[in-house]
């Protein structure tokens, strides 16, 4: 079947969540949690693509650090997953799909000169392909 868009800049979310290496990372699963996002960009005030931080990160840090008190002085750069895997806005659906499917990861960030510009989901990439326009800010 060949999908209805050819690359992720036609499908891309421009109202990505993100967060900053210095946010602890009580408020970032707190952000998770409200948007029923797995995972965000995490970006430098230049709004480059510095890591990524998913769900799995937090439960990780959620293990390890006790007293899970101190999770408030537990800062995103301390768990975040780097380098960054980033896509840009001319990568094709099926190369979106196979990068996501080789490193696991269900969200890329989209980069135009490493600066952030949305994020695509592999819910995303179904839509697609099945010719249903992709809501705007409707992430899986």
């Amino acid at each position: 079947m060949k999908p209805k868009f050819e690359t992720v800049g036609e499908i891309k979310k421009e109202n990505t969540l993100f967060t900053y290496a210095d946010t602890p990372i009580a408020k970032v699963a707190e952000d998770l949690v409200h948007s029923r996002w797995t995972g965000m960009p995490v970006i430098d005030r230049e709004n480059r693509v510095i890591g990524i931080l998913s769900d799995h990160d937090i439960l990780r840090a959620f293990r390890s650090y006790e007293p899970i008190l101190f999770l408030d002085d537990i800062k995103v750069k301390e768990i975040m997953t780097q380098p960054p895997i980033v896509i840009q806005e001319k990568t094709t659906l099926e190369e979106a799909s196979k990068i996501m499917e080789d490193a696991h990861v269900q969200r890329l960030p989209i980069v135009n000169d490493g600066i952030l510009i949305g994020t695509v989901t592999r819910h995303d990439l179904l839509e697609a392909w099945l010719g249903m326009n992709v809501e705007e800010g409707a992430n899986a």
